[in-house]
């Protein structure tokens, strides 16, 4: 499985907080929408060390944080002609059965990929493809010849299916909320998309309640305990004090 969400963040400092993916090199590290991460993944029993999570753009965003303009995700990067190509041969060699879009610039960025690389599509250009909020869709049905043919003969398989889900920031999920806002009920749902498209597609057996965080892997990096693990577990006690 892979997650894919917009470009690193910094937990509100513009560039010079410590937090976020760009001040811990680790994604969604350190900042609510990391946090809310954790939470969604533990939903089906995954944690950091058993997936992907990549970016729509593998840096700062040059106004400081927020989301990537369109001619950043179409720049070049070193031999790569931009971002979107990146994402593509990432999802190539991943091979995951399942790919969740963080968000709109992330949904776009992975139409974009299997389509037109060189393109990055619009809100209504994606909701042309049929693809709702909160629920699947195949990619193969929708990728260009290319994408398809090179998924085929890597993994002897179709493309994945494609979870377009909110993005778990502050400012759509929050576990500081009262249950009935839009903050709280945002992650409900997101969570309740993400394990029926598991039990849909992988078919893994989902866990009743959220597992801890293990203590080896990323986990153990002097980045995740010195920075993330004790803001991450406050929000998490938020959360499971609430029933998510």
């Amino acid at each position: 499985m892979i997650f894919v969400g917009a470009a690193p963040g910094n937990a509100g400092g513009m560039g010079k907080g410590i937090l976020g993916a760009h001040g811990t090199r680790i994604p969604f590290g350190g900042d609510i929408a990391g946090a809310n991460l954790d939470v969604l993944m533990g939903s089906i029993g995954l944690d950091r060390n058993h997936t992907f999570i990549i970016a729509s753009l593998n840096q700062l965003p040059a106004k400081g944080g927020g989301e990537p303009t369109n001619a950043e995700l179409l720049a070049p990067v070193g031999t790569y002609p931009n971002s979107l190509s990146i994402v593509r041969d990432t999802i190539l060699a991943a091979g995951p059965r399942l790919v969740v879009a963080l968000g709109n610039v992330a949904m776009r960025a992975i139409l974009a990929a299997v389509t037109t690389p060189d393109k990055v599509p619009s809100l209504g250009a994606v909701q042309k493809t049929g693809a709702k909020r909160n629920h699947t869709i195949p990619l193969d049905e929708i990728a260009d010849s290319g994408s398809r043919t090179a998924f085929r003969s890597q993994w002897d398989r179709g493309l994945p299916d494609l979870l377009w889900l909110t993005h778990p920031s502050a400012q759509n999920m929050s576990p500081f909320a009262r249950p009935e806002t839009f903050f709280h009920t945002r992650m409900v749902e997101a969570i309740n998309a993400l394990r029926a498209a598991v039990l849909k597609i992988p078919g893994w057996r989902l866990p009743d309640v959220r597992p801890p965080h293990p203590k080896d892997g990323i986990y153990a990096l002097p980045e995740w305990r010195e920075l993330i693990a004790a803001r991450h577990a406050e929000l998490d006690a938020l959360w499971r004090a609430k029933g998510v």
